[in-house]
């Protein structure tokens, strides 16, 4: 309160800093964000695959709505009583739960499918109904989740 009031009556505060005090304090702050990077890629890598997952199972892709399954598709996932509305890519679950993250470099985190049979039936569905990526709302989400996280 006291230097508020001195500010209001026209006084000011004196610092006094040596270029090496500031060098320090640049060098420190540097060290805290490069300490804390691979966890905000890990983490941000998690938003990631948390936002495929649930994009997915409301039936929308990173491009829109998914396309509709096959008349004959349906017609199977109807007699095994599954829902055919939305398509949500989910008729066991193996395959978005086989998805997982790892970061891969202090760069870059990767989403992936940790059995082949799960990637290539995600190949397969990417071919038609685009899930596996992200639109730019959702990579600028990602973005400033990464820089929230430094």
């Amino acid at each position: 309160m006291a230097i508020a009031g001195a500010l209001a009556r026209g006084l000011g505060i004196k610092l006094l800093t040596k270029p090496k005090d500031v060098q320090k304090v640049a060098n420190k702050a540097q060290k805290e964000v490069t300490k804390d990077i691979p966890r905000a890629i890990l983490r941000t890598g998690l938003l990631g695959q948390q936002i495929i997952k649930q994009r997915t199972a409301k039936g929308v892709g990173f491009g829109g709505g998914f396309k509709g399954y096959s008349p004959q598709y349906m017609a199977a996932l109807s007699q095994q009583g599954k829902p055919t509305s939305p398509v949500d890519l989910f008729n066991t679950g193996q395959m978005l739960r086989s998805m997982q993250v790892r970061r891969r470099d202090n760069r870059t985190a990767e989403i992936y499918f940790d059995n082949k049979e799960a990637a290539e039936k995600a190949a397969m569905n990417n071919k038609t109904r685009p899930f596996f990526g992200f639109n730019r709302n959702e990579e600028s989400r990602l973005g400033d989740y990464f820089r929230k996280q430094l």
